[in-house]
């Protein structure tokens, strides 16, 4: 049994085109991305791009994106008004056959004829060129609606929807000419690979037993292949996958046709051919037929590259011509180094994508070789939780494209363990990953990787055994690995410990970068461990000598001292006498007269001489006083009263409560008349 496929089956340029743009947007950073109405007409398509962050809606109302793509079936002139309107951002996808019947809809109805339309009036692609001939188009279906209308002595312009049947067509103009019109332009828009397409089915479906149609059921052109096919004479059959295939269709088949719509992707193409193969060959066991032609599209066969060119490269697959790779087809890399890639002589692996191109050259992908054999090795790696080395290639929002014979991505926030402020800095570097979510599925295929989890096992493993070594008291080298306004955090090997800013030193510290930055080495003493919360706590002054050990040895009672004030209170001023070593200036001893205010005699950070009246080590406690060092001015000085008859020395004078004085004054005053008897 034998399987034929039609040369043009599959993507059209415009479709192909506008899925490229598409993934090409995403993996830009633009998604997410909505578009109104199903990009293309292929329901497992559409719903592979809802996987990738392109989503499909029926109303501009039910939107939540502000990126919108026009689909490949073009909108219209109000469709783009209203995405203005509201602020959205839009990427014309719109098929260029299809923009080109758009212009002249809008040409011909500005000069004044009427235009009219081959098509279907439901369809997008037709209501989109009705809205830019000002909706003054009109649509028929049937040749034959033409008579219905009165053209006469009227200027007309002949259009078609780019998938319309050229035998309708030309019927439609003979139609046309017999009327009696003041002008007649007809533009043949059926697109030339429309044509080509339909042509080739009709040819291959009078060759064949049997005819497949794959395509959506909801595709216009693909319907018309099926029309087509059944015109022909051949039993057709109009599949959207191969679950739609049925065994008893190939009884008694022994040569098969295939074909498919503009819209059906190469990936469901590939599926219905692997069951159809699958179909027939157990057919052929049962029933003594022979083997199937072994190079069809899409499948893998072994080459030899004989030349490569910057664009290109020639690979000999065994068939009657040499068959060329593409340049964006030989890897997942944005932009690749041929020749890093193959060199002359190399075997490699390739998949037949076209069965030829217009030279004549079969079209080859190395890369979608590469994938189909790297899904059963990276489903054993995945299952069997293993690490992998792949190369980052590219960079996009939010990740990393990684070559693992597929295409992988890696989430930003699975690079590292630490937040990547540019993840531009792994392009071109090599890493080891683990796979976390693997969709080998053509449908929805994803692939998701992770640094992150192996690093983190390493640190885990690291911090199991740090654990079991450290002990409170113990003097460890760290790094200082962040900074926050409480304290730093430093990494002791595995463990980050917390060095608050109360232990950064005996001092004030006022900011924990004014003793250690990021990057430092430095030594750390063990204050507490709590394993279960995984928190250590470090100290630095536990490092350095206490300096209120010897501060009596320093700071003797009626010294002098130089100091800063570094504090004020309501009851005085706190001088820094030595990093550590603070003392209190009472606000009885900052001057000889009332002082109301510190504030109104000292600031924070002036400095001053002080005179040392105390010190108690074990409280660390330092009394100071600045007055003492000058002069009592003799304003300040006790007053003489008016000497009194004489009174036995032992009395005490009466203190009236309303005299501001105090016992010091009393006895001052006694003293006084003492000395002067």
């Amino acid at each position: 049994m034998e399987i034929r496929i039609a040369s043009n089956a599959g993507f059209c340029f415009g479709v192909r085109q506008a899925i490229e743009k598409a993934e090409q947007l995403i993996e830009d950073g633009q998604g997410p991305l909505a578009t109104l109405g199903p990009l293309i007409h292929n329901p497992q398509e559409v719903s592979r791009l809802e996987n990738l962050g392109i989503h499909s809606y029926d109303h501009f109302d039910d939107m939540t994106e502000k990126n919108v793509i026009l689909r490949t079936h073009g909108v219209t002139p109000a469709v783009c008004r209203e995405a203005d309107c509201r602020g959205l951002t839009t990427f014309d996808c719109t098929c260029p056959k299809v923009r080109a019947v758009q212009k002249l809809a809008e040409k011909y109805a500005e000069d004044g004829y009427q235009v009219l339309i081959l098509g279907d009036a439901n369809h997008p692609e037709v209501q989109g060129i009705v809205g830019w001939s000002g909706d003054r188009a009109k649509v028929f279906f049937a040749p034959e609606e033409i008579r219905n209308w009165d053209l006469a002595h009227q200027k007309v312009c002949l259009v078609s929807q780019t998938t319309e049947k050229t035998e309708r067509f030309a019927s439609a103009v003979e139609i046309l000419q017999d009327l009696d019109l003041e002008d007649l332009v007809v533009h043949n828009t059926i697109c030339a690979a429309t044509r080509d397409r339909q042509h080739d089915a009709g040819n291959l479906a009078r060759e064949v037993d049997m005819m497949i149609v794959i395509g959506g059921y909801n595709s216009a052109n693909t319907n018309k292949l099926v029309s087509i096919c059944q015109d022909a004479g051949a039993p057709t059959h109009h599949v959207e996958t191969a679950a739609d295939l049925q065994a008893e269709w190939f009884d008694g088949i022994t040569l098969i046709g295939l074909t498919a719509g503009a819209s059906t992707p190469d990936w469901i193409i590939r599926e219905v051919i692997d069951k159809m193969e699958e179909l027939t060959m157990e057919q052929g066991l049962e029933q003594g037929y022979g083997t199937l032609d072994p190079l069809n599209l899409y499948d893998v066969v072994t080459g030899t590259v004989v030349k490569i060119t910057p664009d290109e490269v020639m690979v000999d697959v065994g068939g009657k011509s040499e068959g060329v790779i593409p340049k964006k087809e030989l890897s997942f890399q944005k932009d690749p180094d041929v020749e890093e890639l193959v060199k002359v002589g190399d075997e490699i692996q390739v998949m037949v994508i076209k069965m030829e191109n217009n030279e004549g050259h079969m079209v080859l992908s190395k890369k979608r070789a590469d994938q189909e054999k790297a899904m059963d090795a990276l489903q054993e790696k995945f299952d069997n939780d293993e690490i992998i080395e792949a190369k980052v290639v590219n960079d996009v929002k939010g990740g990393v494209i990684v070559d693992i014979g597929a295409r992988g991505f890696v989430p930003a926030s699975h690079l590292d363990t630490k937040y990547v402020e540019d993840i531009k800095q792994f392009v071109g570097n090599t890493y080891r990953f683990k796979i976390i979510e693997f969709d080998p599925n053509p449908e929805n295929r994803k692939i998701i990787l992770s640094r992150r989890a192996l690093i983190e096992e390493e640190e885990k493993e690291k911090r199991e055994e740090l654990w079991k070594t450290l002990e409170v008291g113990e003097t460890r080298k760290g790094t200082v690995q962040r900074i926050a306004s409480f304290g730093a955090f430093v990494d002791l090997g595995g463990v980050d410990g917390l060095l608050h800013i109360s232990e950064m030193g005996w001092g004030r510290v006022k900011q924990p970068t004014d003793v250690v930055n990021v990057g430092d080495e430095i030594e750390v003493y063990i204050l507490a461990l709590d394993e279960a919360k995984g928190k250590i706590s470090l100290s630095l002054k536990k490092l350095l000598s206490n300096p209120w050990d010897d501060v009596d040895e320093r700071y003797e009672v009626g010294a002098t001292a130089h100091g800063k004030v570094v504090r004020i209170a309501p009851f005085g001023a706190f001088v820094s006498l030595e990093d550590g070593v603070d003392g209190l200036v009472h606000i009885s001893q900052i001057a000889w007269e009332h002082v109301e205010q510190v504030e109104d005699v000292l600031k924070v950070g002036q400095e001053v001489d002080v005179k040392i009246l105390d010190v108690d080590k074990d409280r660390k406690r330092i009394s100071l006083s600045i007055k003492e060092l000058k002069e009592r001015p003799a304003s300040e000085a006790p007053k003489q009263k008016p000497r009194r008859e004489a009174r036995p020395k032992t009395d005490v004078p009466v203190v009236n409560e309303d005299i501001s004085t105090n016992l010091g004054d009393v006895f001052g005053q006694l003293l006084d008349q003492d000395d002067a008897e």
